[in-house]
């Protein structure tokens, strides 16, 4: 959206450094068992060491680099994460609270990339929320066919909520683009992940066909990205 240079480059690969840095941190705190924490371990520590050096000195120098905005909206994914730390380290990651964060955080690492790309705030914060706003819907809804198959049909409150927030999703942005109030094709950028959350919400597929929803939701993702991309250019 923007015009990426060494400071948004710089970011970019701060981010990716420190998503990478999840993995060893769980198999060090015991989150993949004790044996993978033995076996494991020693290369964990490694690759933690080496991801957080690496995510350390090209985020700072990424900042350095960047206008006053990037470094002001850097601070958005930082305090995210900071919320999240806590929830990794106690193993409640995966929790729907933690995993709604994720998803939160996850989009908000566009935020300081885009502004030291020149991107406008609002445009940025505009595309940050959309990405959170899909991450969140097909989270919920993975969630809630989770539930479903762990609870013998027995419906519980991801069940109910994920369909009807991937309904309203869509109404939503059906009517934000009809009237107007946000440029249509970021307003409609939420609907392919929403509609295809909801049919396969609707339709009930076992978990054992997760990972085809899974590449589906990825394809939407792709709709998202043109969308906002045609939208916010």
């Amino acid at each position: 959206m923007g015009r990426p240079g060494a400071a948004a480059l710089l970011l970019l690969v701060s981010v990716i450094a420190v998503f990478l840095l999840h993995e060893p941190i769980v198999v060090l705190t015991g989150g993949r068992g004790g044996r993978a924490r033995r076996e494991a371990g020693d290369l964990a520590r490694r690759r933690a060491a080496a991801l957080l050096g690496l995510g350390l000195a090209t985020g700072l120098s990424g900042l350095w680099l960047a206008p006053p905005t990037a470094r002001l909206g850097a601070l958005v994914p930082a305090a995210l994460g900071s919320l999240l730390l806590p929830l990794i380290f106690s193993r409640k990651q995966k929790t729907a609270v933690g995993e709604l964060l994720v998803a939160a955080t996850l989009a908000s690492t566009m935020i300081p990339v885009a502004l030291a790309g020149r991107v406008a705030p609002a445009t940025a914060f505009a595309a940050a929320i959309v990405w959170a706003i899909v991450f969140s819907l097909g989270t919920l809804t993975v969630r809630a066919i989770i539930a479903r198959a762990k609870r013998d049909n027995q419906p519980g409150w991801t069940t109910r909520l994920a369909p009807l927030l991937n309904a309203a999703a869509i109404a939503v942005a059906v009517i934000l683009a009809v009237v107007s109030a946000v440029p249509a094709m970021v307003a409609v950028a939420v609907i392919p992940t929403a509609l295809a959350a909801l049919v396969f919400g609707l339709l009930g597929i076992h978990p054992r066909n997760l990972r085809r929803m899974g590449w589906s939701l990825v394809a939407s993702n792709i709709a998202v990205l043109a969308a906002l991309l045609i939208g916010l250019r």
